[in-house]
């Protein structure tokens, strides 16, 4: 008989009619709707749910109370959810019905003061940081940091919000177009649910230093990585390493890809950094997604780690690179089967796979010439990519068809994504070429509004 698993569901993770499917074929899925789903996806909770509860219409204190109710009446002996913004509640449920989750730790792993602060005491590489828990400490940060530095939400992800400060005339604008973002994310869900209101807890970092120098061998790479692991009973796995392009201003992301070519040298030196930056939050049973920037002469620097899968297609990713599933990986943890984790990229396939951002921006971050209507189904993606790459829609990740195409804004990060597109070709060089292509011509292939 399969094990009951509570989805706790807000938009974030994994494709969902990727990861839900993997789900349901070990686990009777129990479903919580916390925030409202697009109509896509809405439909595959209901195919593949044996239950739904929706409760986007309830306060958050009366949401996560009725999770508790359900969890007990349905029998559940898991708890989950793919993101962020919710992954603080179900951790806490979690323990305190007794159920394997991230642990009494969560929070070194959501909000970022911590995490710092959590890896300054383990002397780990990071960049000089303010931590800006009221307005009062505003000014601690004129203080204390050099220009430039980086405005973030302390509970944030996704970019959302961040504002880059070059000259101290530039904060108190920086700040008004930030919470101008955390608005707009409250209203769709892409906030912390415990920081719906009010001033949100910021964090102040000063600029990495970042290069590719010393790293790649070949232009057109990003001065940022990640690596992609498993916490199973407090012992931390890397399972794979995903690279990206470099990041439109000021750090949006375009594009991530597996596998990513630096050599095994650089990779274990990677691995081993972030090792160390998991172990020090004491995590229990999680998937870890783990950010780092590349430095010149062979440095880095830790960005940030996330207790979830990463987003995007990321998962897909990894299936397609490295034959691993790291849904099923995740979920048998989470329900305590014994098994084996696979080594470290153990098993390349020799394809490669990209989640690429259908985004009204090119690669030197021009915006659109003009305006278009987002209806990806009308584009001649092979002609786009020159049939080097073959391109599947992840319409749980996309705005509905015929939609308009959202212009870009430098302070709304994943926002400003109208949807996005896995992309998979047969060698990493194809998927480089392909990827380029589609975000530099993409204007030139959606229809004009």
């Amino acid at each position: 008989m399969k094990k009951k698993i509570l989805f706790v569901y807000a938009p974030a993770g994994p494709p969902l009619d990727y990861c839900l499917p993997k789900i349901s074929e070990r686990c009777e899925v129990i479903t919580c709707i916390v925030s409202k789903p697009s109509p896509y996806n809405k439909t595959v909770l209901v195919r593949y749910s044996k239950e739904i509860h929706d409760l986007t219409v309830m306060s958050h204190d009366q949401v996560f109370d009725n999770v508790r109710k359900i969890l007990v009446d349905s029998g559940a002996e898991s708890i989950l959810t793919f993101s962020e913004f919710i992954l603080r509640e179900v951790a806490e449920i979690a323990v305190e019905f007794g159920m394997r989750g991230v642990g009494h730790n969560v929070d070194y792993a959501r909000n970022k003061i911590l995490m710092r602060q959590r890896w300054a005491e383990c002397s780990l590489p990071q960049p000089k940081f303010v931590a800006i828990n009221n307005t009062n400490d505003l000014s601690r940060v004129i203080d204390e940091l050099r220009t430039p530095f980086i405005i973030k939400v302390a509970y944030g992800a996704g970019s959302i919000g961040q504002q880059v400060v070059k000259d101290i005339k530039e904060f108190d604008s920086a700040i008004s177009r930030l919470m101008e973002a955390v608005e707009k994310a409250r209203n769709l869900g892409k906030h912390e649910h415990t920081e719906l209101k009010g001033f949100p807890k910021l964090i102040a970092e000063e600029i990495i230093n970042s290069s590719t120098d010393s790293w790649y061998e070949t232009e057109g790479f990003g001065d940022y990585l990640s690596v992609e692991g498993i916490v199973k009973d407090g012992q931390y796995y890397p399972i794979a390493m995903t690279g990206r392009l470099p990041t439109i201003e000021p750090f949006t992301e375009v594009c991530n890809f597996a596998p990513c070519i630096l050599n095994i040298e650089k990779k274990t030196r990677i691995v081993e950094i972030v090792t160390k930056a998991i172990n020090a939050l004491g995590l229990e049973n999680a998937a870890t997604h783990t950010e780092l920037k590349l430095m010149a002469n062979g440095e880095l620097s830790l960005l940030e780690t996330s207790a979830r899968m990463g987003g995007v297609a990321i998962a897909c990713e990894l299936e397609i690179a490295f034959a691993v599933d790291y849904v099923d990986l995740f979920i048998r943890t989470l329900i305590g089967e014994d098994f084996e984790i696979p080594k470290f990229e153990s098993t390349p396939t020799g394809n490669a796979a990209a989640s690429v951002a259908m985004i009204a921006v090119d690669t030197q971050g021009c915006p659109w010439l003009g305006e278009r209507i987002f209806e990806p189904e009308k584009v001649d993606w092979s002609g786009l990519t020159e049939s080097e790459g073959q391109v599947t829609v992840q319409w749980s990740q996309s705005v509905s068809s015929g939609s308009d195409f959202p212009p870009y804004s430098t302070a709304d990060g994943v926002m400003n994504y109208a949807g996005q597109a896995l992309v998979v070709s047969d060698s990493a060089a194809k998927l480089k070429r392909s990827v380029y292509r589609i975000l530099d011509n993409l204007q030139y292939y959606m229809p004009s509004k």
